[in-house]
């Protein structure tokens, strides 16, 4: 009856040993694959970070040439103005020389009729 006892008592033993080394194994299997998961993940991620680097950087690019483009457009319209006002500026200098001219020509039309029809008489 002893020896009974002591045998089960041997073999629970033993079950419960088999138990922690078989818990033992699974537990570093079960590591080995959350590991290689993990790596997995950490790679993925990365592709997935240098991709969304890439966008935003293409992003960037494109705001900074859109920003480069308004700067041209309003650098443009500001010449054109400046053009238009030289326009109007030489335009109305040209207008104050042809008044003069015609002044001058009136002028000396009307002293060469006064020498003329003056001369004519004397």
């Amino acid at each position: 009856q002893d020896k009974l006892a002591e045998e089960e008592r041997s073999s629970a033993l033993n079950l419960h040993k088999l138990g922690a080394q078989w818990r033992a194994v699974l537990r570093e299997t079960k590591d080995r694959e959350l590991r290689q998961d993990m790596e997995i993940l950490s790679q993925t991620f990365a592709r997935v970070m240098d991709c969304k680097d890439s966008v935003i950087e293409a992003s960037s690019l494109v705001t900074d040439v859109e920003e480069a483009e308004e700067q041209h457009a309003r650098a443009l319209c500001s010449h054109l103005h400046n053009i238009d006002r030289l326009l109007q500026l030489q335009r109305c200098r040209l207008r104050c020389l042809e008044e003069g001219y015609s002044a001058q020509l009136e002028a000396l039309k009307t002293e060469f009729e006064a020498e003329r029809y003056g001369g004519g008489e004397g």
